[in-house]
């Protein structure tokens, strides 16, 4: 079963504070990124609200992401972020089945959606 990891951290600071924790945390997330079962890390400054960022991470399974959990960059990476005032998050995991294509072949939204389609 794959892993998504998304949720946000709200820092103190001005607008500039989390455009410089991503900048500066640029090793942290290559280093993840290059982990064994990683098949997305990122950080984004959200676009609405400067003061927070935004993750997302995909995993391959529940094993890879616990591994990243115990492997020293980990432990970098959460010593990074804790050098400026996290003044909340809100991160969860979620287990995901196989991944489906979003758009049908005609690019468009597709119509059904793990077997559900919109009535009306």
């Amino acid at each position: 079963m794959r892993i998504i990891v998304a949720g946000w951290l709200r820092y103190a600071g001005d607008e500039s504070t989390c455009a410089e924790i991503i900048t500066t945390g640029r090793d942290h997330i290559l280093a993840a990124r290059e982990e064994k079962g990683c098949l997305a890390y990122t950080w984004a400054v959200d676009p609405i609200d400067p003061g927070v960022i935004q993750v997302y991470e995909e995993w391959e399974s529940e094993k890879d992401l616990l591994q990243h959990f115990a492997d020293p960059p980990y432990a970098d990476m959460r010593a990074h972020l804790e050098q400026w005032e996290i003044t909340g998050f809100g991160v969860q995991l979620y287990g995901a089945g196989m991944p489906e294509a979003v758009y049908a072949d005609d690019g468009w939204p597709r119509k059904e959606i793990f077997g559900v389609t919109l009535e009306g």
